[in-house]
């Protein structure tokens, strides 16, 4: 998806604050609006099947006049949320950090991969038995093959 178009999102893309808490659609001019999202700390994530979106700490604070303050950071998953990352230009800004690949080709023929299956290599251990083995036998000291055939 190229930046700032929206065209190729598919319209199941959504965006999700706190986990599915509050939810809000994309426009077809790349615009989205989540409401009543309360005054503190929440973590903005843009639900897509075909592309992966960067998350976003949002802290809302509410001002003395009454409006609301948005600082927005971007946020790496697993991480502590932190105050020295810069914050984002509002109205926020977000592209997608990659597309999802579904599809993986077919691999070609590989020789070392058929020998090294362990199918294979029963059948070698059983051809090696079946060919080899009477060649050992026929250059065994007779009295040592007399006393083999004795015993079965």
């Amino acid at each position: 998806m190229s930046d700032n178009d929206v065209s190729e999102l598919p319209t199941r893309a959504r965006v999700v604050v706190n986990g599915g808490e509050h939810t809000g659609f994309i426009k077809s001019d790349g615009s989205f609006a989540v409401e009543n999202v309360k005054a503190g700390d929440s973590l903005l994530e843009i639900s897509s099947a075909d592309y992966a979106f960067p998350k976003v700490h949002l802290r809302i604070s509410i001002k003395d006049d009454g409006k609301a303050s948005i600082a927005a950071r971007y946020v790496q998953i697993g991480s502590e949320w932190s105050e020295s990352a810069p914050v984002l230009a509002y109205p926020l800004q977000i592209s997608a950090a990659q597309k999802y690949e579904f599809f993986t080709p077919r691999q070609g023929f590989n020789i070392v991969a058929m020998f090294s299956n362990p199918y294979m290599l029963m059948v070698g251990a059983s051809l090696l038995g079946i060919f080899v083995l009477p060649k050992l036998q026929a250059n065994m000291d007779p009295e040592a093959l007399k006393e083999v055939q004795n015993k079965s």
